[in-house]
C-alpha cells in the first residue's frame, strides 16, 4: 500500500471515530458531595453513553445540595440525581401568632440551593412543598396547596419564591386568585419548575448558589374599625364663620389564634350571716377560652429535585439519567 493510500485510510478512520463521538449521548451523572476534594465519598460524574458501541468515559462532575440558610442543619446532598428534602419547622410557622394587625410583616425562613456542573452540562431543579408532618408521624398532603384543618398553616399563607439578587425577601409575590370552582390555595410556590441554577457550559470552580424565601402570614381579617370624626369652626377677621370636618379610622384586630376549642366555665356561690342574722348570698361566674396548643404545629417538607441540561441539543433535556462512580482521592 502506497504512502498516499495509508494517509487516506488513516483519515477515514479518524473521521469515523469523530462521527461516533458526535453521536454519543451524554446520559449519565451522579450527584454527590459539593467539594470532591474534601469528601472522599462518591464523586459525581457524568459520562458518555456507551449505547453507540464505544466504551463510556468520564467527562466531568455534577453536584447538588440544599440546606436552611440559618445553619440549623447541614447540607442535604442529592445521591444519583434523587431529590433532596428540607424541613421548615412547625415552630417557625407558629411565629405567625406574634403578628398583629392586618398588615403585619411576614415571618421569613430561607434556604439555599447550591451545586455545579462541569463541561457542557448545566443544572436546573424543581421546588415543591409536599406535606405537613405532625409529631405523631401523621402526614397531610399539600399537593392541593391547602393546609390541614386546625393547623396554623391552614389559616395562614405560605409563599415560597426565589430571593432577589441581594438575597433579600422583601418583594413577596401576591397570592394568586383561585380559578372558578377551585379552592383558594394558601400554599404557593413561585418560579418552581426547572429553575436554572447553572446554565450549560457555564460551570465555575466555586459552583453556584441561590437563596429561596418562605414567607408566612396569618390571614388576619380585621375584627372591626375604630372611627373618629372631628369638626372645627372658627371666625375670620372679616367676621365670617368657617368650619371643617375630618374623619380618620384604624382597623381593630385581636391577636391571631387557632379556632376556639371551647369555653371553660366556673361558677361560685357565697353565703354569709350578717350581724342582724340575715343571710346575704351572691353568685358569680367566670370563664376561660380554650385554644389548641400551637407548639403542636406540624413541620413542612420542601422538596428540591435536580436535573441536568446540556449544550448538546441532541440530548433529551432536562435529564434525570445518572451513573455513579467512586473514588478514594
Amino acid at each position: 500500500m502506497s504512502r498516499k493510500t495509508d494517509r487516506v485510510a488513516a483519515e477515514l478512520r479518524r473521521r469515523d471515530r469523530g462521527r461516533a463521538y458526535a453521536k454519543a449521548v451524554i446520559g449519565g451523572l451522579a450527584l454527590g458531595a459539593l467539594a470532591a476534594s474534601t469528601v472522599p465519598a462518591a464523586y459525581a460524574l457524568w459520562a458518555m453513553d456507551d449505547s453507540v458501541g464505544i466504551p463510556a468515559f468520564n467527562l466531568g462532575r455534577v453536584a447538588f445540595a440544599a440546606a436552611p440558610t440559618d445553619g440549623s442543619t447541614g447540607l442535604v446532598y442529592s445521591k444519583d440525581g434523587a431529590s433532596v428534602e428540607l424541613t421548615l419547622p412547625g415552630a417557625k410557622v407558629a411565629e405567625v401568632l406574634g403578628q398583629t394587625g392586618p398588615d403585619a410583616a411576614p415571618i421569613i425562613w430561607t434556604f439555599d440551593a447550591t451545586g455545579w456542573a462541569d463541561g457542557i452540562t448545566g443544572l436546573v431543579y424543581d421546588v415543591s412543598v409536599t406535606s405537613q408532618v405532625a409529631g405523631d408521624g401523621s402526614v397531610h398532603d399539600l399537593s392541593t396547596g391547602v393546609g390541614e384543618e386546625n393547623t396554623l398553616l391552614k389559616y395562614s399563607t405560605l409563599k415560597v419564591y426565589p430571593a432577589d439578587a441581594g438575597g433579600g425577601c422583601a418583594d413577596v409575590p401576591a397570592t394568586p386568585e383561585a380559578a372558578e370552582g377551585e379552592l383558594r390555595k394558601n400554599v404557593v410556590v413561585f418560579e418552581a419548575q426547572e429553575h436554572e441554577l447553572q446554565a450549560p457550559g457555564a460551570g465555575t470552580s466555586g459552583g453556584s448558589s441561590q437563596t429561596w424565601c418562605a414567607a408566612m402570614s396569618f390571614i388576619n381579617a380585621p375584627d372591626g374599625s375604630y372611627v373618629n370624626d372631628a369638626y372645627a369652626q372658627g371666625t375670620a377677621e372679616d367676621g365670617k364663620a368657617y368650619g371643617a370636618l375630618d374623619t380618620w379610622n384604624t382597623s381593630v384586630s385581636f391577636p391571631p389564634s387557632l379556632p376556639l376549642l371551647g369555653t371553660y366555665l366556673n361558677e361560685a356561690e357565697a353565703t354569709g350571716v350578717a350581724e342582724d342574722q340575715t343571710r346575704p348570698r351572691d353568685v358569680d361566674v367566670w370563664s376561660a377560652a380554650l385554644y389548641p396548643d400551637p407548639s403542636n404545629e406540624p413541620d413542612i417538607t420542601i422538596v428540591l429535585d435536580p436535573a441536568v441540561t446540556n449544550l448538546n441539543a441532541a440530548v433529551p433535556q432536562p435529564s434525570d439519567h445518572f451513573a455513579t462512580t467512586t473514588s478514594n482521592e
